[in-house]
């Protein structure tokens, strides 16, 4: 990782043991050690104790079917902390796969179903890598996000056959259902982007509350 984590669960579980123990692929032992997770989940909660933190950045795996769409995904995110703490996911929109309506609903529609699979706890959405776009582009990629009539229309007029068709048809099932949560530009080369993150969970959270997300 780009950084050293101040609690690793890598002191508890280890691919390669875990490959070696069950006899496993490196595909199988990934499936086996996320499902392990669990086991040290007390640890951990101890660990984070420890710092006594106001805030706690939960990195997890970036292949959604390794966490959001196992069952020990959502049942590790409800037991790190208790009430008041507070707590939202973040999904990441990327901003290479967006700039096309349909890559934007394909994402639409994964982050629709994480927010379905951590049904108890809010979502943060957030437009990574921001920097790769300009300010139109940002400007149009969030505003399809709250607008989703502003989506079928870009829908109708840049894509084509089969893709347009279907495209049309999912834009209309979240116009149906209304707005989901801003989207938010953010970069890692940006301080300013770390603030909006912020600011907007201040928003989503009682400030006099807030420990964990």
């Amino acid at each position: 990782m780009p950084y050293i984590p101040d609690i690793d669960i890598r002191d508890y579980i280890v691919l390669d043991d875990v490959m070696e123990k069950y006899g496993l692929g490196p595909n199988g032992a990934t499936i086996l050690a996320s499902d392990l997770m669990i086991q040290y989940i007390d640890d951990l909660k101890y660990e984070i104790d420890q710092y006594n933190p106001d805030w706690v950045l939960v990195d997890t795996t970036g292949q959604l079917e390794l966490f959001s769409f196992r069952e020990t995904g959502p049942l590790i995110a409800n037991s790190l902390g208790i009430q008041p703490i507070q707590k939202a996911v973040s999904f990441l929109f990327d901003a290479n796969f967006v700039l096309r309506p349909n890559g934007f609903i394909s994402t639409l529609l994964l982050a629709a179903s994480v927010q379905f699979r951590f049904k108890n706890i809010s979502q943060i959405n957030i437009l990574s890598k921001a920097d790769l776009l300009d300010e139109n582009q940002i400007e149009m990629i969030v505003n399809w996000s709250q607008d989703f009539m502003a989506l079928e229309d870009s829908t109708n007029e840049r894509e084509q056959g089969l893709i347009r068709e279907l495209s049309m048809l999912i834009s209309d099932v979240f116009l149906q259902m209304g707005s989901t949560a801003e989207l938010i530009p953010c970069s890692t080369l940006e301080e300013k982007s770390l603030d909006l993150v912020f600011g907007y969970l201040q928003r989503l959270f009682d400030s006099d509350q807030s420990k964990f997300y």
